[in-house]
């Protein structure tokens, strides 16, 4: 949203915010107020760093391959601040956007978000339909809720 208003692509965003991380730690405060305020809900983060901020909760990473992911971004209408010429551009552009956000959050956080050691259930997406990826996390959260110590160690789906 940030990106579309200053009418930047998100990769761009992603640079400047480099430069400027203030957007993320306004982020990462909502994220971490609301975890607190509203903690007896079921809330769903869509964030690379919640993990870090969202505590005692079920924390899930989704994995895809690269190329299949610019395929699924060039059939999906995301607006001008992800526009990109054809698929190996998309997959470039998409690797390169992981490349800075790592390193940003290793730099602002001192946190890895590829450490999968912060998550109960990394899955991979690459194969996968929406139905088949959500049918997983619930099986797992159901799991999660009657006993949290069942995840001592991301499990690989």
């Amino acid at each position: 949203e940030y990106a579309r208003r200053l009418g930047i692509s998100t990769l761009e965003l992603n640079k400047r915010l480099n430069e400027d991380p203030s957007l993320d730690h306004e982020i990462d405060g909502t994220v971490t107020k609301l975890s607190i305020e509203r903690k007896d809900e079921n809330l769903i983060f869509d964030s690379r760093m919640a993990w870090h901020f969202a505590k005692d909760t079920f924390k899930i990473f989704l994995t895809i391959e690269p190329m299949e992911a610019a395929r699924r971004v060039m059939k999906d209408q995301r607006g001008e601040e992800e526009r990109y010429t054809d698929i190996e551009d998309a997959c470039n552009k998409l690797i390169e956007r992981s490349r800075v956000e790592r390193d940003r959050f290793v730099d602002i956080y001192g946190v890895d978000y590829y450490d999968y050691n912060n998550f109960n259930i990394v899955i991979d997406t690459t194969s996968k339909t929406p139905d088949e990826v959500v049918a997983v996390i619930m099986e797992n959260y159901d799991r999660y809720i009657h006993d949290p110590s069942a995840f001592p160690s991301p499990v690989m789906l």
